[in-house]
């Protein structure tokens, strides 16, 4: 009996251990490198607690092929979840599309729909509000956004050149101010 409760505990402590080392945290010499750029626009950004990588994670394009993140790999991302229907999505538009034109190479604005109303109704929205630098994308179905954990929309995530969540941040903001730029150029760069 002894022997099989040593057995036993053996085991859990050799899972507990090797569980705690898979486990993917920023460290603190990278959260401070971090820090320093979540000032007055910035903020409210919210650090990932842990690496979560969301290569694998799908969604779709304008032409309703899937599509997941690792087509981007090698790209800073600012992943922003938004819909027609919301006010604050509308007003952030056009500077989402203002930050695409001004950071070329290892960027990209991944603008995801919500609307169920789909493509057409993008496509008006694009159309009207003289969107041309941003590709349509779309989770029609809000799966990905359930497997982000988002909260409402809009709601903007940092990700990566490897594929990893660096943060998120909740609300509008008119995203191409220098502040941004700045955090963005030095994401491109580490």
């Amino acid at each position: 009996m002894l022997k099989a409760f040593s057995t036993r505990f053996v085991f859990i402590f050799i899972l507990i251990i090797l569980t705690l080392l898979s486990f993917k945290s920023y460290t603190d010499k990278e959260k401070g490198l971090i820090n320093e750029f979540l000032k007055s626009e910035l903020e409210n950004f919210e650090l990932s607690k842990e690496k979560k990588n969301i290569s694998d994670l799908i969604f779709k394009d304008h032409q309703e092929k899937e599509i997941s993140f690792s087509y981007f790999k090698g790209k800073v991302l600012l992943v922003n979840f938004w819909a027609t229907w919301c006010a604050p999505c509308i007003k952030e538009m056009p500077s989402l599309d203002r930050l695409k034109s001004k950071i070329d190479g290892n960027f990209d604005v991944i603008a995801i729909s919500l609307d169920r109303d789909g493509v057409k109704k993008v496509n008006d929205f694009f159309n009207e509000n003289k969107i041309t630098n941003l590709e349509k994308f779309f989770d029609i179905k809000n799966s990905l956004a359930k497997e982000m954990n988002l909260l409402g929309v809009p709601t903007s995530f940092f990700v990566n050149k490897e594929g990893d969540l660096i943060g998120y941040y909740q609300g509008d903001m008119e995203w191409d101010n220098d502040v941004v730029l700045e955090f963005i150029n030095y994401l491109i760069k580490i």
